[in-house]
């Protein structure tokens, strides 16, 4: 078979099994996502690249590890779903950043999260005083939730 020919009908293959897989791993939406997520699906990305243009690669050999590894997450995402402590060590906890208007640095510290980061994230919630602000809680997505203090 020409060149040319397999290394459409790899992409072809190789683009169906990803929206099939991609499909079977659910719905969610970019701003959701994880860090693990993230890395997950440039993972994904990668193995249907081998899969597609990888012409010294069997295309099986790469079917098989790109099953293998949506597999993977798949049973990940279950196992988080099921075990409080597994989803606290994959995924981990909101952390306080904020409390009656002081900022927690041990906190951010830990969290790596610079101060520069956490007005710019509170300036888009329309929080522009440290001071107005009773909590506020960096959020395993990276998003930031915030509670006003009550007049």
């Amino acid at each position: 078979m020409p060149i040319i020919m397999e290394a459409v009908l790899r992409s072809v293959f190789a683009f169906v099994v990803l929206l099939v897989l991609i499909r079977i791993t659910g719905k969610q939406s970019y701003s959701q996502l994880t860090f693990f997520d993230f890395v997950a699906g440039i993972t994904i990305g990668g193995i249907g690249a081998v899969m597609a243009a990888g012409l010294s690669v069997n295309v099986w050999g790469a079917f098989a590890a790109l099953v293998t590894f949506v597999g993977l997450l798949i049973l990940n995402g279950y196992l988080v779903l099921e075990s409080r402590p597994l989803r606290k060590l994959l995924r981990g906890e909101p952390v306080v950043v904020v409390h009656n208007g002081k900022i927690l640095e041990g906190n951010m510290a830990q969290m790596r999260y610079s101060k520069d980061d956490l007005m710019t994230q509170m300036r888009e919630k329309g929080y522009f005083n440290i001071g107005d602000v009773e909590y506020a809680v960096l959020e395993t997505d990276g998003q930031l939730s915030v509670l006003s203090r009550s007049d």
